[in-house]
């Protein structure tokens, strides 16, 4: 068999889905102290009120505040990226140097103006309702909005959500 005749024929072969398609990233552990948002340019020191992007040609970018992701993703600054997956880190069951990240479809959110997040935007992410209840009954004070992901981008796309940035 000639050589071109070989590989003319390995290249017609079917491959099994998933062979030439990049496997899915996932959220990867911040460098708190180490890693800078690309919004704000503010190096993450408490991962407790961080996110991060995962673009569609796999680069991470780690956010500082679930808001710099927010006015990010509505175009309000930061560099140009297409969004594949994004995750904030659930404030309930993260640590100061240790993010436990969940995707944004599945975050209970907690707006309140007076609850100091780096960038003074006031929002919490939980993995649950039960557990967003619990650190309300813990600090009844921060009793505010509870929000889902798409009416956080929604109102978004009304004002910037970090004071002072945007357009």
């Amino acid at each position: 068999m000639k050589r071109r005749t070989l590989i003319k024929g390995l290249l017609a072969l079917p491959l099994g889905p998933g062979v030439l398609q990049p496997a899915l990233a996932a959220a990867r552990p911040l460098r708190v102290g180490v890693d800078a948002c690309p919004y704000c340019n503010m190096t993450i020191l408490d991962a407790r009120y961080a996110a991060q992007m995962v673009t569609a040609t796999g680069k991470v970018y780690p956010y500082d505040d679930v808001g710099c992701l927010l006015d990010h993703l509505l175009g309000y600054g930061g560099p140009r990226a297409t969004p594949k997956e994004l995750y904030v880190a659930d404030f309930a069951t993260s640590e100061r140097r240790e993010a436990r990240f969940l995707e944004v479809e599945q975050a209970h959110f907690l707006f309140n103006e007076r609850i100091r997040t780096p960038m003074g935007v006031g929002l919490l992410a939980f993995g649950s309702a039960a557990a967003l209840e619990a650190y309300l009954k813990e600090r009844p004070q921060h009793a505010g909005e509870r929000l889902r992901w798409n009416e956080l981008l929604s109102r978004g796309r009304k004002r910037p959500w970090v004071p002072g940035y945007g357009r």
